[in-house]
């Protein structure tokens, strides 16, 4: 039978609690995970490979190479071209993000937060910055794979130079009068006129795309615009992050084309066999974790301990023979991306763009 008495202050504490921590959008994350999806130049024995490859195996995938085709204008048996292709291959490097947390349930038998909220709270913390390292290793890898040439940008410029590919800094600049109703249009142009036709999507810096995201929400079926000539990206193509700062421009991010880059999950043995000795357990995560986008090999162990410590004044009776319950969160992935034999020659289909404030 429940009583009206104090401690009835203290529920209403732990329904209302807050936690401080600060969230911003991911949208490195969200592109790289959606252009996955796009991704047709590894095979599905090759993806399985990815999943379950030690550290000690790579994964090698053949390429052909693009070839200098010779061709004559005289027929006969004199000179046949033998236009042999040469073939290559490449593999991709796993990367490693590790993390987790302890949990001591008697510390909550004396305490006004819920011992399931804290644990909550924490692993939210936890898996977002976890999700921040995942977006600075996919931005190293964005800025070490852009494109280091782009032809035609001036037969894409609706004014003179609106479109500038700057070769320093391998930078697409955007004027900001560019920057409106037809910059979808002209980015899409601008990679079919470099024979990199497809679906793209484009992350930039929190803000980074409110004008052409207004220009694109602002006109409705009925209105006096070809929406088609116009050409907007879906919303759900056009993506945002914290973690990239414009500096002093209006805009800056990646353009990518669906299939350029992409993620893929690794799996080490005892997470995938579902080991299970004395108290700890081996799992594979069944979802995909919030913020990171991607499943995760979960370690679970139950210790008995002495938690007093916890307490720096005074001590609590509960802590002196319990116990406690961690979780190691290990995300192990391979960054995937289309070969190209010559970034400083051939265009890539990852590109830098820099939206001008003037």
């Amino acid at each position: 039978m429940a009583y009206i008495n104090a401690t009835l202050w203290n529920d209403l504490q732990v329904t209302n609690a807050t936690n401080e921590k600060r969230f911003s959008e991911l949208g490195i994350i969200d592109a790289v995970k959606a252009s996955t999806k796009g991704i047709d130049y590894i095979p599905p024995s090759a993806k399985q490979a990815l999943r379950d490859a030690s550290s000690l195996r790579d994964v090698l995938i053949p390429v052909i190479k693009d070839q200098t085709v010779t061709v004559v204008q005289t027929p006969g048996f004199t000179f046949i071209p033998s236009n042999l292709p040469e073939s290559a291959q490449y593999f991709f490097a796993a990367f490693d993000v590790f993390s987790g947390f302890r949990h001591y349930p008697a510390a909550h038998a004396n305490n006004t937060i819920d011992s399931d909220y804290q644990r909550g709270v924490v692993m939210n913390n936890v898996a977002y910055a976890m999700g921040n390292t995942v977006e600075s290793l996919l931005d190293t890898q964005l800025e070490a794979r852009k494109t280091q040439v782009l032809a035609n940008t001036a037969q894409v410029s609706p004014a003179v130079n609106d479109y500038v590919f700057n070769t320093t800094p391998d930078e697409l600049e955007i004027k900001r009068a560019a920057q409106k109703d037809t910059f979808f249009y002209n980015l899409e142009a601008l990679m079919a006129a470099n024979e990199l036709a497809g679906t793209y999507r484009i992350v930039t810096n929190r803000g980074g795309l409110t004008v052409p995201r207004g220009e694109a929400l602002k006109y409705g079926a009925a209105n006096d615009k070809n929406l088609r000539a116009l050409d907007f990206f879906d919303l759900d193509k056009m993506h945002e992050s914290g973690n990239i700062s414009p500096g002093s421009d209006l805009m800056r991010g990646f353009l990518i084309r669906d299939g350029a880059i992409g993620v893929y999950e690794n799996f080490p043995f005892d997470f995938r066999d579902g080991t299970k000795i004395g108290g700890k357990e081996w799992s594979i995560s069944d979802v995909e974790l919030p913020h990171v986008k991607m499943r995760a090999n979960i370690y679970t162990n139950a210790e008995a301990t002495d938690a007093t410590a916890l307490i720096t004044s005074g001590s609590d009776s509960n802590l002196i023979m319990s116990h406690f319950e961690e979780m190691a969160i290990w995300v192990r992935f391979y960054i995937v991306y289309r070969y190209n034999s010559d970034l400083t020659t051939r265009a890539q289909d990852i590109v830098k763009v820099t939206g001008l404030a003037t």
